[in-house]
């Protein structure tokens, strides 16, 4: 059975499409599949089963990308297209059946909407299929430290959280577990600045530089590690996909459509409602200043996320 599935250009929109890709794969008798996602995006799907295809576009002036993926795909007779990209290509492919998301106002999780959308009355979560290569690596990097995974950056300015705060954050916590414990830092090669900057004021020995290092090992992870901060991103939802506590920070972006999903995933939103902040929004300036770092501290406390290896800490 040949399924087109047009996942999103973006990793966070592409994780949360995992659950129903997976419910295909498992339910779809005899699936082929052929993914259509976004240069960055398509990590994400490579050790996944019955994948015949990865084909990754990037957007280019005057939509001539989907051109381009027309000319690609046109040749092709379709048993099922899941287009989650409400495009107009979908219309012009031969195809049995074709299914076309649209997005909708309801104050769910993304990931309830395309569960909805694909017809089953069970949630499906996100999920990334790994190798045991990447496992293997994971376990040698993370070892027997306590890990807190740290995600600084993002792709949009106004929902990072000051950089300077994530500083006073590792600082407090290494300050109040005096344990074993270091800070995994993961983003993109393109956000290896704010590992530069904390670098220049906390010792190695604390850090653990993931900055650019692929999906699928990150995940692995992730895995291993006791919690998650960051800001809402794609690194977040993969978070929250490996099952660890996961906490993600917000101001300008709408929490109810994008927390991080599963029972382990909290959110700390700003002061001010997302209405406020999007009045009058500078795209160089951070929105996120009012969460502040004992916040987020004393969040960790409630929440108990380090408290077994302070209190092994103190036995000793």
């Amino acid at each position: 059975m040949k399924i087109l599935f047009i996942s999103s250009n973006l990793i966070g929109d592409s994780i949360l499409s995992t659950g129903i890709l997976s419910y295909l794969i498992k339910n779809r008798e005899n699936a082929n599949l052929t993914i259509v996602t976004g240069p960055t995006a398509g990590e994400i799907f490579l050790n996944f089963p019955k994948i015949d295809k990865i084909i990754t576009i990037k957007k280019m002036k005057f939509r001539i990308h989907w051109l381009i993926l027309w000319y690609k795909l046109i040749g092709s007779k379709w048993d099922l297209i899941i287009d989650l990209r409400s495009s107009l290509l979908s219309y012009f492919l031969i195809t049995k059946e074709r299914k076309i998301y649209r997005n909708n106002n309801e104050l769910i999780t993304q990931v309830e909407k395309l569960s909805n959308f694909i017809g089953t009355k069970k949630i499906h979560s996100p999920i990334i299929y790994t190798k045991v290569e990447d496992e293997l690596k994971a376990k040698s990097l993370i070892a027997n430290h306590t890990v807190v995974a740290i995600a600084p950056g993002g792709n949009w300015r106004p929902k990072i959280w000051p950089i300077e705060n994530f500083l006073n954050l590792i600082i407090d916590l290494d300050a109040e577990y005096k344990s074993d414990i270091k800070f995994l830092l993961i983003g993109s090669i393109k956000e290896k600045k704010y590992y530069d900057y904390l670098l220049s004021k906390l010792s190695k020995k604390l850090l653990i530089n993931f900055m650019g290092q692929n999906l699928n090992l990150t995940y692995c992870s992730l895995k291993l590690c006791k919690f998650f901060i960051g800001n809402d991103s794609g690194l977040m939802h993969l978070s929250a996909a490996s099952g660890i506590p996961t906490i993600g920070l917000f101001g300008p972006t709408k929490d109810e459509w994008y927390k991080p999903y599963g029972e382990k995933c909290y959110v700390i939103r700003t002061k001010e409602n997302l209405e406020e902040l999007r009045k009058n929004v500078d795209p160089n300036i951070s929105l996120m200043n009012s969460i502040k770092t004992k916040d987020v501290i004393n969040f960790i406390k409630v929440k108990k996320l380090l408290e077994n290896e302070k209190y092994n800490n103190n036995k000793t």
